[in-house]
């Protein structure tokens, strides 16, 4: 025992050393076998629908995937390839990958008219930011008439994740995770999104943009762009960034006049109907069953949105943050904008709403007990008053845009998305 006790203290430095590294290899091939084991389980589901009989009029559903390959860090295609185009191989499914190379080329390539040939159903490997530039593409498509019915599917890999988080809510492991969002592909599963229609009102000529999140303006938005720069400030990283926001200037509030229509907004359900029994002559010769989900269309709203040319009510809004968001992420049955405004902060309240907004993932408004005006509407116009010389950014779907005068009209059940049936009604009933 001695002699043990005499070598660990002449070399405690390398045994300690080599402990440390020996505990983080154990750890580290221990979540790749644990990856490995959700794989193999994947698979194997995936392969169950693949060995599913095939109509003999049928076809094999073709799939297109808009992958972000600068996503997720760079290993956007290596994540991709090893955890969901296998999945999506072994269920019979074609795969057709197109990979983005810049800012704004995949809302170029979704576009164009050849892209969406003979195609079953849309995938974007990506984050928000994919996903926006996407559908902006699809619904600037003359036969957006068409378009808009494909089903979009979404493999999160993006450093926003919002849109995906609120479809797949579960979020045990990344594999899992991106397993789970390409099965809701393989079986069909879908449910109705609104988009937001931003129509930019300086050019008469300028295209429309399409979100299914909503829009941000002000010091919050701010302080979270810079978040990833304060890296070295480890878990102070988020209120150190909002304390150097508040350096930077304060008072800091936006101003705007807003103008909307008071008046109630609809409420559109989407429960599923029960799919009607076939009574046709060949089903008694044919007994499989497709494994489609029954799903709600979404409701046909022509690309030229009508936009209100008067508004009811007008006011002047000044804030430390502006938002307007579709009721997507809160899996609300009513089918509206809501605008909200924060309410007067001091220094203190500032930091500590932001600190707390990071650390929750909850949006600044949507944390209780804060006082934001809300407002509920279908369309809207804000007319942002910005100091000359002052630069000023929005936030749509978590993607920069310079500020400008906008109106935004909100389209109900415009698409529909492959999402996790199950996970996404149990969220709904802890509301």
């Amino acid at each position: 025992m001695a002699a043990v006790w005499r070598f660990y203290r002449n070399h405690w430095k390398k045994l300690t050393f080599g402990g440390v590294a020996v505990a983080f290899l154990g750890r580290y091939l221990n979540n790749q076998h644990q990856e490995n084991l959700v794989r193999r389980e994947f698979c194997g589901r995936a392969q169950e629908y693949g060995k599913q009989p095939l109509h003999c009029m049928g076809q094999t559903r073709k799939v297109v995937v808009f992958l972000n390959p600068a996503a997720c860090n760079g290993q956007a295609r290596k994540k991709f390839e090893k955890n969901a185009v296998p999945l999506l191989h072994l269920a019979g499914l074609e795969v057709s990958i197109i990979e983005t190379d810049y800012e704004g080329h995949a809302k170029a390539l979704a576009s164009f008219p050849d892209t969406l040939q003979r195609t079953d159903a849309v995938l974007v490997a990506g984050g928000d930011g994919t996903i926006m530039e996407v559908v902006t593409g699809m619904l600037r498509r003359s036969d957006q008439f068409q378009t808009s019915k494909i089903p979009i599917g979404i493999i999160p890999l993006g450093k926003n994740n919002t849109l995906a988080t609120s479809l797949f809510a579960s979020r045990e492991s990344e594999v899992r995770w991106i397993a789970e969002s390409a099965m809701a592909v393989i079986k069909e599963l879908t449910c109705p999104i609104d988009v937001m229609r931003i129509q930019p009102l300086q050019d008469e000529n300028s295209k429309p943009v399409f979100a299914t999140l909503g829009i941000r303006w002000g010091a919050f938005r701010d302080a979270e762009q810079n978040l990833d720069k304060y890296w070295y400030m480890g878990p102070l990283k988020q209120r150190f960034a909002y304390i150097k926001r508040l350096m930077k200037e304060w008072p800091s509030e936006v101003s705007a006049v807003l103008s909307y229509n008071v008046q109630p907004v609809e409420t559109v359900i989407t429960k599923d109907p029960e799919p009607e029994p076939d009574t046709s002559w060949w089903a008694w010769f044919w007994p499989w069953k497709s494994t489609q989900e029954v799903t709600i269309e979404p409701e046909e709203d022509p690309n030229e949105a009508v936009m209100p040319d008067s508004w009811d009510t007008e006011r002047r809004v000044s804030a430390v943050e502006l938002t307007a968001s579709t009721t997507n992420t809160t899996l609300s049955k009513e089918k509206h904008i809501v605008v909200s405004s924060s309410p007067k902060l001091s220094r203190e309240d500032f930091v500590n709403l932001g600190d707390l907004s990071a650390s929750t993932k909850t949006p600044p408004q949507d944390v209780p007990g804060q006082g934001w005006s809300k407002v509920q509407v279908d369309a809207f116009q804000l007319e942002p008053q910005i100091p000359e010389g002052k630069e000023s950014w929005f936030s749509i779907d978590n993607e920069p845009y310079e500020v400008m005068p906008i109106k935004v009209k909100i389209l109900p059940n415009k698409l529909r998305f492959f999402c996790n049936k199950e996970e996404r009604l149990a969220s709904s009933q802890l509301l």
